[in-house]
């Protein structure tokens, strides 16, 4: 961590100490001592750090910090008074500590709300964690505030109870009904201080539920954000169908389609949001993403890093479904296929069978490498996962890496031997 990420997390920490202790000194559950000297220094120091992110977060050197316009600021006045030292002060110049002054020290609190700031310092977390940290800190620490002020208004009609320790269980028992708007009435307001504190726990509530509450259901439908995804487009796909009254079998073929796809993709085949990646960024994606490609075609296992890079850049995820024709013997030559999952047939113009082919198999670089047609009808036997490689993109890869061009020859001597079947299955 930088030093400032370190300054944030103090001031954070510092924050989450003094709104857990502080409340319970006040109501007077916890008696003053040397310890509460100390942790007033350590308020003082927080403070003092707090101003100086206040200042370097604006960018602002020493010749603007001289400037009084640059200091008039509601959150740079808090942390002066936080920064005053009153218990040290107290106990050095009266050698007596009165708690009421410790109350000024709550201010410091309100800095947990900067773990949003400190989170944004990290490049490489998960998105859930900058939505749900927050909220695992703040949530409870609201919950005490409360019950410690339900506490010092006489706990409601809970019966009196001399025990310390059971007395704030009753009272977080209370805030947590109360927040969350299920208040059971065992325990309730009978003063009218305590009525009107109970009624501003409700508007707060009200408030706190809903935050809560969309929270949570956002959270949990991003832990598996490509699967709602994926059924809100099957919602749009069948009522699309319905729409048009499809067949039903045409409606079975699609929503077969759509379970392949979510079964050997989570869903997602659409890779438009990495457009936005800087060209090593996305070259590096796009190797991890496309490494079994790497490890099933034969010939690419022992090719260059850069032609790897070049190769995975330009090529194209194309899904097909059983007994779709991949492309048709006297088409012109526009791709070479790399078969990555799946069987495909290899017929003549007749429709006579050659061959199957299967994973790491290549097909389709005859009609590029002669710029003729295509000399065969290829046909997907089952769903097939196929990486494309555009016409444009090999010409140009195989004039700047020989050694591709060589693999491809080699391919197409195979592929044009007399024993068609045994080696086409090979390349």
């Amino acid at each position: 961590m930088t030093v400032i990420q370190c300054l944030r997390l103090f001031s954070i920490s510092a924050g989450l100490i003094v709104g857990l202790w502080l409340p319970l000194k006040i109501i007077g559950f916890l008696t003053l001592n040397s310890i509460d000297v100390y942790l007033d220094i350590l308020i003082s120091i927080a403070a003092a750090i707090n101003i100086y992110i206040n200042f370097h977060s604006r960018d602002l050197g020493l010749r603007q910090m001289r400037q009084w316009k640059n200091w008039a600021n509601l959150g740079v006045f808090l942390d002066f008074i936080c920064l005053m030292p009153l218990l040290l002060i107290q106990d050095l110049l009266f050698k007596n500590v009165d708690a009421n002054l410790v109350f000024l020290n709550l201010l410091a609190a309100r800095h947990i709300w900067k773990i949003k700031d400190f989170l944004d310092e990290f490049d490489n977390l998960k998105p859930i964690v900058y939505r749900i940290v927050p909220l695992v800190m703040i949530m409870p620490l609201l919950v005490h505030l409360i019950a410690c002020g339900w506490i010092a208004l006489g706990s409601g009609s809970a019966e009196i109870d001399n025990n310390k320790y059971s007395t704030y269980i009753k009272a977080l028992y209370w805030a947590m009904t109360t927040l969350t708007t299920v208040g059971y009435g065992d325990i309730v307001a009978k003063i009218p201080s305590q009525m009107i504190y109970a009624s501003c726990t409700q508007l707060v509530g009200v408030g706190v539920f809903g935050f809560i509450l969309s929270n949570v259901a956002s959270l949990l439908s991003r832990l598996d954000a490509a699967r709602e995804s994926h059924m809100d487009n099957l919602d749009q796909v069948e009522t699309f169908m319905n729409s048009y009254r499809i067949p039903t079998l045409v409606k079975s073929k699609v929503r077969a389609y759509y379970h392949y796809v979510w079964k050997k993709h989570k869903g997602r085949l659409d890779t438009s949001l990495l457009e936005m990646l800087p060209g090593k960024l996305k070259s590096e994606l796009n190797f991890s993403i496309n490494q079994t490609v790497i490890e099933r075609v034969s010939f690419l296992k022992t090719a260059s890093r850069e032609l790897l890079e070049d190769i995975m850049l330009a090529l194209e995820h194309r899904v097909f479904v059983p007994d779709e024709r991949i492309f048709r013997a006297g088409d012109p030559g526009d791709c070479l296929y790399m078969i990555h999952a799946g069987q495909v047939e290899v017929l003549t113009a007749e429709g006579n069978h050659i061959a199957h082919l299967s994973e790491g198999s290549v097909f389709g670089e005859i009609a590029l490498i002669s710029e003729g047609s295509r000399t065969a009808t290829i046909k997907a036997n089952t769903y097939c996962d196929l990486y494309a490689l555009p016409k444009k993109d090999f010409l140009h890869i195989v004039s700047a890496y020989p050694s591709f061009k060589a693999d491809i020859e080699e391919i197409m001597r195979k592929r044009q031997a007399p024993k068609t079947e045994p080696l086409a299955k090979a390349s």
